[in-house]
This record gives structure tokens, sequence and C-alpha cells, in this order.
């Protein structure tokens, strides 16, 4: 059953959690067999580490009273040591196992059901050259990380996204001389990508408006020194975000009134800060979101309905932004 229809329109009969655990039983029926063995083991791990307490308390206690030091070391050390070995039988990569096959076969399945024409890589994400070409945030990136991703076609559209992290290294220096490295987060969230099927002449940046909303006028003229702004018609788009384009008619082209409205309303639905970019043939959006979603808990039992219709509501936000924008509605075509 696909998500959506041929032409991108709404879903003809969206899948619920229950019909999804259904269709998905077995594959959870075997993900939760391995979370209870995983879970075993780590409690026999913990029996065998107060044990280990217990014995080497034991063995120390003689040696503290006569002798601090030395019972310290004998009691200390072996702990040490037993904690290391137990830390590598009974717990080891279990977590990790579980956490990607449940990712592989529940959130992959999820996928497939909601979109067909999406398919999903959990250790996967968008290259750091796909962010700089967004072109919406400024600095040089350090480090880079990113994974779930989302790829394929939703009706005539082409979609990419990730969870993305990028980073800028910085050093500070204190009043003694001594300097300490730290990482500032440049973005953390979704870098969604989708085809526009339009080879732009110019470039279009859609950014959140915090110069006039907290200074008013005056922010409006900070503005102005970014070069390129373009005042848009619609009071509550022109309040909401500013607008920077090299080619002012194109930038109407593709900030059309509809366009315009839809943009304030994926604005409200996900959040204040997302942000634009109309360029090389692509629309660009960056969600920010401190969260890690698409991350089950072992925690939880695998069939846990709750925690499917987590990622069921993530997966379906995500894939919602094709009609949310209209994409699938070929009003451009390449030149």
């Amino acid at each position: 059953m696909s998500g959506s229809s041929e032409s991108g329109g709404p879903p003809q009969a969206p899948w619920s959690v229950s019909s999804l655990a259904e269709k998905l039983a077995p594959d959870l029926r075997a993900l939760e067999n391995f979370r209870q063995k995983i879970l075993i083991k780590r409690r026999n791990g913990y029996q065998v580490l107060f044990l280990a307490a217990l014995i080497c308390a034991g063995v120390a206690l003689p040696g503290v009273v006569l002798l601090p030091p030395l019972g310290v070391l004998f009691g200390v050390i072996p702990f040490l040591i037993a904690a290391i070995v137990v830390n590598s039988k009974f717990f080891g990569s279990g977590r990790v196992v579980y956490e990607a096959e449940y990712k592989k076969r529940v959130i992959g399945g999820i996928t497939g059901s909601l979109e067909p024409g999406m398919a999903y890589h959990p250790d996967r994400g968008l290259p750091e050259s796909w962010f700089h070409a967004c072109g919406l945030y400024k600095g040089d990136v350090d480090r880079y990380s990113c994974e779930d991703l989302f790829e394929g076609r939703i009706g005539k559209t082409s979609l990419w996204l990730s969870e993305v992290h990028a980073e800028d290294k910085r050093t500070r220096t204190d009043s003694k001389g001594r300097t300490t490295t730290y990482w500032v987060t440049i973005f953390k969230g979704l870098l969604v990508v989708a085809d526009f099927h339009k080879d732009f002449k110019s470039e279009v940046i859609v950014t959140r408006d915090l110069a006039e909303a907290t200074f008013g006028r005056i922010g409006r003229m900070f503005q102005k020194w970014g070069g390129n702004l373009e005042e848009m018609e619609n009071p509550e788009f022109e309040k909401a975000f500013v607008v920077r384009a090299t080619d002012p008619v194109e930038s109407r082209y593709v900030l059309t009134p509809d366009m315009q409205e839809r943009m304030l309303a994926l604005r409200g639905r996900l959040n204040n800060d997302v942000r634009f970019a109309f360029r090389t043939s692509h629309v660009y959006m960056t969600i920010p979101n401190n969260d890690d979603w698409f991350e089950p808990s072992i925690s939880l039992p695998a069939h846990d309905h709750g925690q499917m219709n987590s990622f069921l509501g993530q997966m379906a936000a995500c894939f919602q932004i094709v009609e949310d924008l209209n994409l699938n509605t070929r009003i451009w075509t390449r030149n």
C-alpha cells in the first residue's frame, strides 16, 4: 500500500500502529527475543559485578585496617580489572546490535509501508558537501556527522533527508594562559533536500527574521546591510522570514503567494527556525532539532506501540513536506 497517490496527494489509507505491528510481527518477535537475551545477560553481569565487589571488599578490608594504602591497592585494582572483564563479556555491543537491527527491520519496514518509493539507510546520511551547498549557515565546519538517511521519490518528487550535526572547533585562553578546546554547534537537526525540477539561474535564501522581530525598524535597517534583501507582499511572511535573492524577478516566481502560505504553515508545524534555500534546481530545508530522532530504546519492548507511534509520526512529518510545499504540482519545468 502506498503512503501517497501517484500524484502525491494525501494517503489513501493511512497506516495505524496496530496494522504496522501486525505486518511487522515476525520481525518484532525476533527482536524482542534478542532484546530479552541482552537484558538477561546484563542482569547476570550486574550480579557478577556485585559479587566481585563483595570479594574485593573482603580482601581489602584487613589491609585497610592495618595498612590503608595497601588495602586500597588490593581492593580497587582487582575490582577495576573485574569491571573491565564483566563489561566486555556481559555488556559488550549487544545494545548497539539491537538498535541497528531494530532500525533496519522496524523503521525500514515503516518507511516502506508509508512510502514504497522511499528507502531508509540508518548508517548513512547526507554528505557534508550537501550541507555546504544549502548555503544557510556560515562558519567553518570542523566536525560533521550524519545518520538516518531517507532517499527516494514521493509522487513525482525526489527527496533526501537525514539527521546531521555540524560543529566548529574553537579555543579559549583563561587568565593564567591555559588554552582549552571546545566545540560549538553550527547546526543540529534534519537536512532536507527536494528536487524542484527547475534549473535556477539565481538563488533565494529564506531565514528566520530575528532582527526585525527584536528591534523593529532598526532591525530592518540592519538586515539591509546583508544585501539582496527582498520584501514580500504577505505581511505575515514578511514578519516571519527574511528573504535574500540574487534575482528579484525570479524570487517572486519561486515564492508565489501560495508558496509563502505553505512555508508559513510548515514553520508553524515544525520549528520557528526552519530555513529554506532555493538553488541549483533544488529546495534545501534545515529543521533544528536537539533530540535524536529514529533512536529505539532497549528499555522498551520491541513491539511497544508508543515507540512505534513516535517513529511513525516522525517519518510522516518528514514525508509530509512534499505535500506541504506542493512539490508534486509541476508549475515549473527545466530550461
